[in-house]
């Protein structure tokens, strides 16, 4: 229990000369009740009694207290109010009239140095008990109340820091009732995050606010509280820039219905919205693509709202993690334009346009499997995706510092995931047709058409084609071609287009050459693809004039030719068919 006993202090009790110099976030008593609960803390605490002086001890190692009590109107007439209901005969009375309370003011603090009971859940808030004081035992770290009639369970909730976002969190222990920023806590959402500077936690009748520290913004306090959450979980935690979409949170933060943006920047921006990470309530990290739709646009708008909603849902059912997500759709009306805000899933940090150039071909073969998997699953249900590029392949749990190491056979605990994303971009294959009429020019980014998205129809096998130029740039650090200004050669609406579709085959035979002349032993598997990838009936070389294979076909191809993702494969069917065992071991990370 820290009280000041300097000026110094007394003026800012987060100070140097403070015991709560390090902490992390605090807990103000806001509400009457919650005043009133915590001078009867301090009371408590300050009672010399040998016997439970270790239990004092332990509760205030969580407590700042001023050193003077003031009087406080709003708990003088609560105050009142309860000796009103106690007696029988109830008076009226204004705040001038009030018999003044003196009540000892301060905050309960989180330092991650001054460890809680429970390291793993946090650190416990609840209400005394006596009980466990007779037997020398201390149930919580944050004492809330010492009132036996309170509502607050012994053990009533945790405050912790989340792991995914570093953001302080609050979860569901004992106690029937919680309440973060109006999100109530239940049996089945047990937990929720504060993304907000200040927040508002009522337990039960008491409310308090939860703020961030001037010290948690530091880079000190973001290494302490690193160095906290690494003891428990070891490697099991988001990568650096995973993290860079969750800072602290500060005062200027905007919510969108029950989620708040949490990053600073965008993190997409495409021909349909713009794209900025956000936290929900639940402690999830989410994207947000915020659309604005025109009178005159809004059934457009709205067929790709319940397009991604319709695919979505096929996702959900076939549990396809490698396509991504529309959870939730807000349509907010205005006279103007109508804004709409997509929470998609999962938070993608980064794509393929940062992969490192020396990637490891082990994590290539990943990609592209997951990869595969997502446009198989698409194409499948008579989807075309149109617009594969580097961009619109997300990598989750990617170590960018270690991507040249190769993959283990052995699945991480956070395994390198690949994710389709930019669903809004799909285009159905119409009823009672097997392809699409091209669009030349439209549908996308022209330098990864194929020629048939150009030229005549397509259908699947197009985003192969794309997926391809994706993974020869991710080996060979460049484009197989390059288009010139007057647009793809393949488009029949091109002036240029029988000299440009020459200037095409030279670049086409130097990229075929290069592929077949890469000898690296490990990727034969992703030469293979890059082959099949670029089949088209007008190559100029014989071999590639084959029909260019589907999605479903390449990823069978691939899993057949790399020893790798079998072996890796089979350690996962294993783990799999195993129980699940909760253990918190370090293990490594994709690298």
């Amino acid at each position: 229990m820290s009280s000041p006993h300097t000026d110094d202090t007394n003026w800012d009790p987060l100070g140097p000369s403070s015991a709560a110099s390090q902490a992390l976030v605090i807990l103000y008593p806001q509400n009457a009740a919650a005043k009133l609960a915590f001078s009867n803390v301090i009371d408590f605490l300050q009672e010399q009694d040998p016997i439970s002086e270790s239990i004092r001890s332990h509760y205030a190692k969580f407590i700042w207290y001023a050193e003077q009590q003031t009087s406080d109107v709003d708990v003088a007439r609560l105050v009142h109010s309860q000796r009103d209901v106690s007696s029988s005969s109830p008076s009226s009375s204004n705040n001038s009239t009030l018999s003044p309370v003196d009540i000892w003011t301060g905050f309960y603090f989180i330092d991650p140095t001054i460890t809680p009971k429970n390291a793993f859940q946090g650190w416990a808030v609840g209400r005394l008990s006596r009980r466990h004081m007779t037997l020398g035992q201390s149930v919580c770290d944050l004492l809330l109340t010492t009132s036996r009639t309170s509502l607050i369970a012994r053990r009533h909730a945790f405050v912790s820091f989340s792991k995914e976002t570093r953001m302080a969190s609050v979860s569901l222990a004992s106690g029937s009732s919680a309440n973060v920023n109006n999100y109530p806590l239940t049996s089945v959402e047990k937990s929720a995050v504060c993304a907000h500077a200040e927040n508002s936690i009522l337990f039960e009748d008491l409310r308090y606010t939860l703020e961030y520290t001037p010290y948690c913004y530091s880079d000190e306090g973001r290494k302490v509280l690193n160095t906290y959450l690494t003891r428990i979980y070891g490697d099991d935690q988001p990568t650096e820039e995973a993290l860079l979409a969750t800072p602290t949170p500060n005062r200027n933060s905007q919510t969108i219905g029950s989620y708040t943006i949490t990053g600073a920047n965008l993190i997409g921006m495409g021909s349909y919205g713009r794209v900025r990470p956000a936290t929900g309530p639940n402690c999830a990290v989410v994207a947000i693509k915020t659309m604005e739709a025109k009178p005159a646009s809004l059934e457009f708008i709205q067929g790709k709202i319940d397009m991604v909603r319709s695919i979505t849902t096929l996702l959900e059912t076939n549990n396809q993690q490698n396509v991504l997500r529309c959870t939730e759709v807000m349509h907010m009306e205005g006279t103007n334009y109508h804004e709409f805000h997509m929470i998609l899933q999962p938070f993608v940090d980064i794509n393929l346009m940062r992969l490192p150039n020396d990637t490891h071909w082990t994590k290539l073969e990943l990609i592209l499997k997951d990869c595969l998997q997502g446009l198989a699953f698409l194409h499948a249900h008579n989807f075309v995706h149109t617009d594969i590029k580097p961009a619109n392949i997300g990598l989750v749990n990617l170590q960018l510092s270690n991507a040249s190491q190769e993959a283990l056979t052995d699945p991480p605990l956070r395994r390198l995931t690949a994710v389709i994303l930019d669903i809004d971009s799909v285009i159905p294959i119409p009823s009672g047709r097997t392809t699409i009429l091209a669009m030349p020019g439209t549908n996308g980014t022209i330098g990864f058409h194929s020629p048939e998205q150009e030229s005549s129809e397509f259908d699947g096998r197009t985003d192969v084609w794309a997926l391809g130029v994706c993974f020869f740039r991710a080996m060979y650090n460049r484009l197989p071609w390059f288009l010139s200004r007057s647009g793809n050669p393949w488009n029949r609406k091109n002036p240029h287009r029988v000299q440009e579709q020459r200037r095409f085959h030279e670049k086409y035979t130097e990229a075929i050459s290069q592929i077949q002349d890469d000898k690296h032993a490990g990727r034969a598997a992703l030469r293979d693809f890059l082959t099949a990838a670029f089949r088209f009936s007008s190559a100029c070389i014989r071999s590639q004039t084959d029909s260019r294979p589907s999605s479903a076909d390449c990823l069978i191809s691939l899993i057949q030719k790399s020893e790798f993702l079998r072996s890796r494969g089979a350690k996962e069917e294993e783990e799999r068919a195993q129980p699940v065992v909760v253990e918190r071991l370090k293990r490594p990370a994709e690298n």
